[in-house]
């Protein structure tokens, strides 16, 4: 289950695993899209309808979801204790994104303007709480500017909104944006990464532009709480088997997605490190 629209990063990702998947497992591996609410719709579902019996799986976005768990103006349904985590599968950095007709040929063009004209420029994310918006509100802080923030459901909406001149900029992550990059469709103006992306090489960190700010979507899988761990360290090994398949790993290269596998231990351990920090940053957008 995903919970975000069909086309974007996160979708393209399930898809691309789930082939290698049912190699792995002999069996049809389904992918089911419920988008809304950064994740939340989806969410619910898993929570009130998955049964810890093995066969459905929920693929969590991080920051979005202990953003959505521990914002209490967002009343969900769940906890982080209704998840039973498997194995990560992808960490895709941030970046800004302009269509190709954009004035902004670089991110000075960007924030010089935006200092010249607070909340007049028209940034999409793809929710509340996602790691875009908090991304948004970085910038805003260490580069001393306001945008007029735009929040959309997924990352098709606001690709098409971007490119259709509806906002002026998308903040979003790479791998969303690397094929429209590739079609000469749109240009990145920076990463929000240690490093400059392998696929992108002529795209600068913002570190680089002397603003700190790393940021990423991490994505993995769970269960149900409560599915048998004899059920849970197979799949572990399952996914683990299927991500390191030589098609699913050139394929994945190919979409602009980082892998980083983390197995159940090891992700439980980055999940509940994550849970303070999305505390402290959902003070910076429900002041």
């Amino acid at each position: 289950m995903v919970g975000f629209g069909a086309g974007g990063s996160s979708d393209v990702g399930v898809r691309i695993l789930a082939e290698a998947l049912k190699k792995i497992i002999g069996q049809p591996v389904l992918t089911e899209n419920k988008p809304g609410a950064g994740g939340q719709v989806m969410w619910t579902d898993f929570k009130g309808n998955a049964k810890p019996d093995g066969y459905t799986l929920a693929l969590i976005n991080v920051p979005q979801l202990q953003t959505t768990v521990f914002d209490p103006t967002r009343k969900p349904a769940f906890t982080m204790k209704d998840f039973q985590p498997v194995a990560n599968h992808v960490q895709d950095p941030g970046a800004i994104f302009v269509r190709t007709e954009s004035p902004y040929k670089t991110l000075e063009d960007l924030l010089k303007d935006a200092k010249a004209r607070p909340k007049q420029i028209k940034a999409s994310t793809t929710g509340i709480g996602s790691d875009d918006h908090l991304s948004v509100l970085d910038v805003e802080r260490k580069a001393g500017v306001q945008f007029n923030i735009v929040h959309l459901v997924d990352t098709p909406t606001a690709l098409r909104q971007v490119l259709g001149g509806h906002t002026d900029i998308n903040f979003d992550n790479v791998g969303g944006f690397l094929p429209s990059v590739k079609s000469g469709q749109g240009r990145m103006l920076a990463v929000f990464d240690e490093k400059r992306f392998p696929d992108a090489p002529d795209v600068p960190t913002m570190r680089e532009k002397g603003i700190e700010l790393i940021s990423s979507s991490t994505r993995g899988y769970v269960y149900p709480a409560g599915t048998p761990m004899e059920i849970v360290k197979y799949m572990e090994e399952c996914l683990k088997k299927a991500m390191d398949d030589p098609d699913h790993v050139k394929r994945m290269k190919e979409s602009g997605l980082a892998l980083k596998f983390m197995g159940v231990d090891d992700f439980a351990k980055f999940l509940e490190s994550q849970n303070e920090r999305a505390k402290d940053l959902i003070g910076l957008y429900r002041k």
